[in-house]
């Protein structure tokens, strides 16, 4: 049986399984699905109780898988096209005493000290793209703040980015922290921006709510539109 939670803001499916089993077991599976099995006698508010008790293992968990899938589609061979915020590009790997990464012209350059190691490629591109990330996203973050959300956050938050392939971004008001996924350098500006909205609304909603959706608007009326860049 298919049934809903939201764990940290955060709407995940999970399938129930009713069996003869003493402990109420949760699986991650490799492709990043939630199936949880437990005896008939447990109630589903108990089920979802102690889903929300260990809430961030399970969401640390489908990120990793889904992280690693997607990671599996791109071979980090010269030639190959990247798209970062809407636009192509052409990754080239080439020979350097010093690991680099570069981007002119349409061309990202990503130098390594040794150009058969596919990790260590992986690894200096996936260093790159984070550091971009935290730079577009405390600008687009501070923006947002001196715009509209200095009214209502005492101090501009703590931006962070990670690696997150099931969520765009995440908001801890008790510890005035924005995190957002590096996957948003895969989309547009528009769609990177309602991120960016979407979570510092929650400083004043912690639900997605009708009066949470009626305060992003206030602050970013073509919200719904921006949204539907995410899925593309």
């Amino acid at each position: 049986m298919k049934r809903t939670i939201v764990l940290c803001n955060r709407e995940i499916t999970y399938e129930l399984n009713r069996k003869r089993v003493k402990n109420l077991n949760i699986r991650i599976r490799t492709d990043g699905s939630v199936s949880v099995s437990a005896n008939s006698r447990v109630s589903v508010k108990e089920i979802e109780r102690f889903m929300q008790e260990k809430a961030e293992c399970i969401l640390n968990a489908i990120d990793k898988y889904t992280l690693q899938k997607a990671k599996e589609k791109i071979t980090f061979t010269s030639g190959e096209k990247l798209t970062l915020l809407g636009t192509s590009y052409t990754l080239h790997i080439t020979k350097a005493d010093k690991n680099s990464v570069t981007e002119n012209g349409g061309i990202i350059t990503v130098g390594v000290t040794d150009t058969e190691n596919k990790a260590l490629i992986q690894k200096v591109y996936g260093k790159w793209l984070k550091e971009q990330c935290l730079a577009l996203m405390t600008k687009l973050c501070r923006k947002a703040y001196d715009e509209y959300f200095y009214r209502y956050v005492g101090s501009f938050p703590i931006i962070k980015v990670k690696n997150m392939r099931s969520r765009w971004g995440s908001c801890i008001p008790s510890k005035n922290i924005l995190t957002f996924s590096v996957r948003l350098m895969e989309r547009t500006l528009p769609a990177c921006l309602y991120v960016v909205a979407h979570e510092f609304t929650h400083f004043l909603h912690a639900d997605h709510s009708a009066d949470f959706y009626k305060e992003l608007e206030k602050y970013m009326p073509d919200h719904k539109q921006k949204k539907a860049l995410l899925k593309n």
